[in-house]
């Protein structure tokens, strides 16, 4: 399992990651970078300046139509955080962001979905953040999608180790040992 951090990358933190039982560390603007874009001239203008530098480019969305236009018409690598593009749900079910047509888009074109346990620990509501997720990540199994589930810490005392991170993402995707 990798991790990545969205602090610097320094001696500590190499041997944090090395202790915690991951295998690599990724870091923000080093190996990967975080994007956000109100408009999708701006989208394609920082995907193009990122990929010429060879960084993995994950998107976070403000919108369902620039999520589906950088799953369908970007070379992003994955998008994150799409569990918090509405504010609040339905009466009758949950908005998580995906649905089975971004999932079919996704897996198609070959993106990935990620997933931060930092904003989880971070969130102010909780709840509703882990039943999007719980929501998001049954279609992801369901449409066979490539997913990450990271720490993406902002300090150092937010990573959890690699086992806890993969018994949590069991635990949300109920897929319990019998």
């Amino acid at each position: 399992m990798d991790n990545y951090i969205l602090f610097g990358e320094d001696e500590n933190s190499r041997e944090l990651s090395l202790s915690l039982g991951f295998a690599h560390l990724f870091c923000k603007g080093k190996d990967f970078e975080i994007i956000n874009a109100s408009s999708k001239k701006e989208l394609l203008l920082k995907v193009r300046q990122l990929q010429q530098k060879k960084i993995v480019v994950l998107f976070k969305p403000t919108t369902e139509e620039m999520l589906r236009f950088a799953l369908e018409k970007t070379t992003v690598d994955g998008v994150i955080g799409v569990e918090e593009i509405h504010p609040s749900d339905s009466v009758h079910y949950l908005r998580g962001g995906l649905d089975q047509i971004l999932c079919k888009i996704a897996r198609e074109n070959g993106k990935k979905i990620v997933f931060s346990f930092s904003s989880i620990l971070n969130s102010s509501h909780r709840s509703r953040l882990l039943a999007r997720i719980i929501f998001n990540l049954e279609l992801c199994r369901k449409y066979k999608n490539q997913t990450v589930f990271g720490n993406f810490s902002l300090i150092s005392e937010e990573m959890r180790s690699a086992a806890d991170l993969l018994a949590f993402r069991r635990v949300l995707e109920k897929k319990f040992i019998k």
